[in-house]
């Protein structure tokens, strides 16, 4: 089993967002127990809903507390690092990036005091590139000797490369670590190593380990101080060149960083995927988001994948295919037209390929009639929980921005644009679903009506939603199917052996009106436009009409 530390702050949450994203993406190939250490209150947390799925798709705790800060005030007052650097010294830390030091280095005290076992501390700008990949760095470390395994930097010091310290992301053995005397150098300072060499013509003075001439664990990055505090006390000597660091190898192969690094995030996708287990210094979020892809919608077989999802050409940035969020959503498609797609029969009778280049929201099965269709629907609603237990595999490969229910968080893996939403009120209509929070309405094309009001669609169309079924039973009761559907588009949508639920039109008729109400409350509307459709309570519009208009809708 291996610990995974995940270091985060308020500011960098949508990176965190995004790296948690991409972990419930991969396989880690080992055990794995997670910390989410996060830097400031909870209070001040606004990625709860992906937090929240993670720890119920992996064993993880969160906390945000770390041990009292011992640093001594004289350390702060006394301090002759700042009189270099005020000197006109080329690299330094001054008061506020100390602070920020101390809380990285008071992350990796807590969890070298507090854990028995090897961990790896991550942050938000890491990326994860091939399938066990924790495996893969586990039985590495279980060959070595050291207390930090991972990327051993090094800097030019008297003109040849030395190592001068492990990159942050490493993996740490608390077991070892705890033989030094960390806590008597958050209180006391000793003379930096590195600083004899700095004038010397060879070395490169643009580096932390030449900032001042002190050194502590509040004056720099326990990445460069752990490195230079175990060769101090194993070998006695405050010289590196009597250090033997080149003893231990250089693992940039299992845990690669390049901090701030120049590679674009196709380049790191291009070079390392399925190749390297880990890197660390992408600072630009879409090498995040390409490797979700890579993983959820990219490296798998999918059956539509050569399908695009449809949309106008000058869509918003939020619905192109980015990583986006339901806040991110709301009013993005103000004052559009979308066109809600239902599985009636009546679809087999409808040209729907010229919706290829409009809004649309697809439900549940829509599927099915994809290859028709000649695209995938820019929204995808499935909230019965008996479609998503038994058809969830399918519902996985599609590309559509999904809002599925929150009972069936398990039955979903590939959770890229993916949003859980819980059943409030059933007798409200939610016109702002950001807080992932809806009503049922006894029909999907009721929660459908819901997301394209919060989109802010002047207008949503209703296409395939017949109203009408040939074969039913008591209201919402389950039944299992004993031959070929004939309530949908296709023979399959509910065939033999497929556990199905009779529909309750008088409570959806109810919730219909309920939302035809709040679209005219505010000057938009819903049309019906199925063909030979039972639907009476919205006006009725020609559908070969309406798709042969121009987009704009008189609002």
């Amino acid at each position: 089993m291996m610990h995974v530390v995940l270091n985060f702050h308020r500011k960098d949450q949508h990176s965190a967002r995004l790296l948690l994203e991409l972990l419930m993406s991969v396989d880690e190939g080992t055990d794995a127990v997670y910390h989410l250490q996060y830097g400031n209150t909870t209070e001040s947390i606004e990625i709860s809903d992906t937090i929240v799925r993670f720890m119920e798709r992996r064993t993880a705790v969160l906390s945000s507390e770390l041990p009292e800060d011992p640093v001594a005030e004289r350390l702060r007052r006394e301090d002759p690092n700042l009189d270099h650097l005020n000197a006109g010294a080329p690299v330094g830390r001054n008061y506020a990036q100390k602070q920020s030091i101390l809380c990285w280095n008071l992350c990796l005290h807590k969890y070298i005091q507090c854990l028995d076992e090897p961990f790896l501390i991550i942050e938000p700008d890491c990326v994860v590139l091939k399938h066990g990949w924790l495996r893969d760095i586990e039985e590495a470390f279980a060959q070595d000797d050291g207390p930090v395994f991972g990327h051993l930097k090094e800097g030019l010091v008297c003109g040849a490369p030395t190592p001068t310290h492990w990159a942050g992301c490493s993996v740490y053995d608390p077991v070892k670590l705890r033989g030094l005397p960390f806590d008597r150098y958050f209180s006391e300072r000793y003379d930096n190593p590195w600083w004899p060499y700095r004038d010397h013509p060879g070395s490169t003075p643009a580096n932390n380990f030449f900032y001042g001439p002190a050194i502590s664990s509040y004056d720099v990055s326990w990445d460069y101080f752990i490195f230079a505090l175990y060769w101090k006390e194993r070998t006695g000597s405050n010289d590196p060149m009597d250090w033997p660091s080149r003893e231990y190898p250089d693992r940039s192969d299992l845990i690669r960083c390049e901090f701030k690094t120049q590679r674009t995030p196709e380049d790191i996708l291009e070079t390392f995927a399925d190749r390297l287990p880990l890197f660390h210094g992408a600072k630009d979020d879409r090498a995040r988001e390409l490797a979700i892809r890579h993983f959820r919608r990219g490296s798998a077989t999918r059956r539509f994948a050569s399908l695009p999802v449809g949309m106008p050409q000058d869509a918003p940035e939020q619905v192109r295919g980015g990583m986006t969020s339901l806040a991110e959503l709301r009013n993005c498609l103000a004052g559009e037209r979308i066109y809600i797609i239902g599985n009636g029969p009546s679809l087999r009778r409808t040209d729907l390929t010229p919706l290829k280049d409009k809004y649309t929201i697809g439900l549940n099965r829509i599927y099915l009639n994809y290859d028709a269709m000649g695209f995938q629907p820019t929204f995808l609603c499935a909230v019965n929980d008996h479609v998503l237990r038994q058809f969830g595999p399918d519902i996985d490969e599609l590309d559509s921005i999904k809002l599925v229910c929150s009972k069936c968080r398990t039955d979903i893996r590939n959770t890229w644009n993916t949003f859980f939403l819980e059943y409030g009120d059933p007798l409200i209509f939610y016109r702002d679903i950001s807080r992932h929070i809806w009503a049922s309405g006894w029909t999907v094309t009721f929660n459908a009506m819901q997301l394209a009001f919060h989109l802010g669609c002047a207008e949503a169309v209703l296409v395939g939603v017949d109203h009408n079924f040939s074969q039913s039973g008591p209201p919402n009761a389950l039944t299992v199917s004993q031959g070929s559907d004939v309530n949908h588009f296709h023979p399959d949508y509910f065939g033999e052996g497929v556990e199905w639920q009779y529909p309750d039109l008088e409570k959806s008729e109810f919730c219909y009106a309920m939302a035809g109400r709040v679209f005219e409350s505010v000057g938009r509307r819903i049309v019906d436009a199925t063909i030979g459709g039972k639907l009476t309570l919205f006006a009725k519009a020609d559908y070969d009409e309406l798709v042969g208009k121009a987009a704009e809708v008189d609002a």
